[in-house]
């Protein structure tokens, strides 16, 4: 095995490894996530994003911890950025975790994983911005796929995280139009 190829295991143990202590800490977290949240502000919020994101296949509700921030104060847009760029550092794993997945699937799959390459290669940075956006959580997917097609990791983290914005600013916008309606 060469360098590169132990070096692509390691990190996929690692993430693997934060998926585990993500899916482990997600139950009932709405309380740790509000303090970590009130006592480190936008860090504690960027922290808890980010190991939520980590996990593959595991539904967590991010755009909670958005609304949490909001709840708490903290400004809408900042929240946007801070949850947004966390995200997409976070479903990185996803797209490491596909990055050794292409040989498995050029091997088995041959000319159709070639022609998913090319539709991929032409039209991935808006499938992954609309699967980042969307209410539910499919981002995995975008992840695996980008990584299994060696999309260009900076194209996937930068579309990652304005599809994120998007879903998270919406939650903010709404978030915030609310408190002021009941204020």
């Amino acid at each position: 095995m060469d360098k590169r190829a132990a070096a692509i295991y390691a990190l996929v143990a690692t993430i693997i490894g934060l998926s585990a202590l993500g899916s482990y800490w997600y139950p009932g977290t709405s309380g740790y996530v509000r303090e970590l949240i009130k006592a480190y502000g936008y860090i504690g919020l960027g922290i808890a994003v980010f190991l939520t994101n980590l996990t593959l296949f595991v539904g967590i509700p991010t755009p909670a911890y958005v609304a949490l921030a909001v709840g708490v104060g903290m400004n809408p847009w900042l929240v946007t950025l801070v949850a947004a760029i966390a995200s997409a550092l976070g479903e990185s794993s996803g797209y490491v975790v596909g990055l050794g997945g292409y040989i498995t699937l050029a091997k088995k799959y041959g000319d159709w994983v070639q022609r998913w390459k090319e539709l991929f290669e032409k039209y991935g940075f808006i499938t992954v911005v609309i699967i980042a956006a969307l209410p539910f959580p499919p981002d995995d997917v975008a992840g695996l796929l980008a990584g299994s097609f060696k999309y260009p990791y900076w194209k996937f983290l930068i579309a990652t995280a304005i599809g994120k914005a998007i879903k998270y600013g919406v939650t903010a916008g709404l978030v915030s139009e609310g408190i002021k309606l009941l204020s």
